[in-house]
């Protein structure tokens, strides 16, 4: 068995491990016969509801994304955006981060005048910005709620070792972007991976070669990516969309609140359906699975009981039919551009395998 295989063997057998463990935490000490009630009583109008705004998000995402490239690619079209954002979504629902090199890919695909490079450089840049978004979210509501993250131990999450941690990354995160996308970002990259050369050299350990090859490819994407942020309208308008993006994201998690008798109570707040997406979203960052499999599950019920005084019961069934919604969304949309496209499932798995 070659090295590449074991570590893909590897990767499948950890993911697993976490869907599975993940799952049975979420179920964990539930009565079963109140979660059959809980589905039973739920009101499913609302989960057909929530597509409105879940499908909304997408498209606002390749709103940004337009604005984003619209200096080295102006004349690039929504609906082909639209198209890689499903796409990669679609993908990351099988198999974790590997929508955001298909995604380029695929855009590439249907605007000729786009390519990889500088398609997966603005893709870079906007993890980067979701990135401190979320972290600038999770320490705004700290300031609110400093117990955010009580109540976790169960899964292994001590609320006085995280809080520091997130402040760290926060600072981290911003002082990053400032630096990463200038020439003294690239400069300071090539200058401190010289060792690994170095060692690479000295030993024959052709993988640091790569990694240092790699690293800097990242910093030169982050360079072709922010240096098409110039104006002060593309600031604005890459801000305004993160907002408007982020908002999205909160509705559907405060809609489904009305689809359970659990969530007619005062406390049912938007604030509180912010409160669970940011612990469900670092939940997902740390530990991805495909489609935030037994993930999103365990740290939604854990969250939904903890804000929104929820039943255990009442908690799982929303967990798993918000999730649920979200996962076919697109899952069903990315088919429809596969199909339409003559794509097949086995053509992104060989693209994902040139990148």
């Amino acid at each position: 068995m070659n090295r590449q295989r074991t570590i893909s063997i590897l990767k499948v057998t950890i993911t697993a491990l976490i869907v599975i463990f993940s799952i049975y935490f979420s179920v964990w000490k539930v009565d079963f016969t109140e979660l059959g009630r809980s589905f039973r009583t739920a009101n499913y109008w609302y989960a057909l509801l929530i597509i409105i705004p879940i499908v909304a998000s997408h498209y606002v995402r390749a709103l940004r994304w337009r604005v984003i490239l619209e200096r080295i690619h102006p004349h690039v079209q929504t609906r082909n955006l639209f198209g890689g954002v499903m796409i990669g979504y679609f993908m990351n629902n099988l198999i974790p981060r590997s929508g955001e090199f298909v995604r380029p890919w695929f855009t590439a695909q249907e605007e000729k005048e786009t390519t990889f490079s500088s398609l997966l450089g603005s893709i870079i840049v906007e993890r980067f910005i979701d990135t401190v978004a979320l972290l600038l979210l999770i320490a705004a509501i700290l300031l609110v709620d400093a117990g955010l993250f009580d109540g976790f131990e169960e899964v292994g999450v001590k609320a006085d070792v995280i809080r520091p941690i997130i402040y760290m990354a926060i600072l981290l995160g911003i002082v990053f972007i400032l630096i990463a996308p200038s020439k003294a970002g690239l400069w300071l990259a090539e200058t401190m991976s010289k060792p690994l050369e170095w060692i690479a050299l000295r030993f024959g350990i052709v993988k640091l070669a790569q990694l240092r090859s790699s690293v800097l490819d990242v910093f030169r994407s982050l360079q072709l990516g922010f240096g098409a942020i110039r104006s002060t309208r593309q600031v604005l308008l890459v801000l305004m969309h993160t907002v408007l993006l982020y908002f999205l994201y909160m509705i559907p998690l405060w809609i489904m609140f009305k689809a359970f008798p659990s969530g007619a109570n005062p406390e049912a707040t938007l604030f509180a359906a912010t409160e669970i997406w940011a612990v469900t979203a670092l939940g997902y960052a740390v530990a991805p699975t495909p489609g935030a499999f037994g993930v999103f599950h365990v740290t939604a019920r854990i969250a939904l009981m903890k804000f929104v005084n929820f039943t255990e019961a009442d908690a799982v069934a929303y967990a798993t039919l918000t999730h649920f919604v979200n996962y076919c969304v697109p899952i069903i949309i990315g088919i429809y551009y596969l199909t339409t496209r003559n794509l097949s499932f086995s053509t992104l798995m060989r693209a994902r395998e040139r990148i």
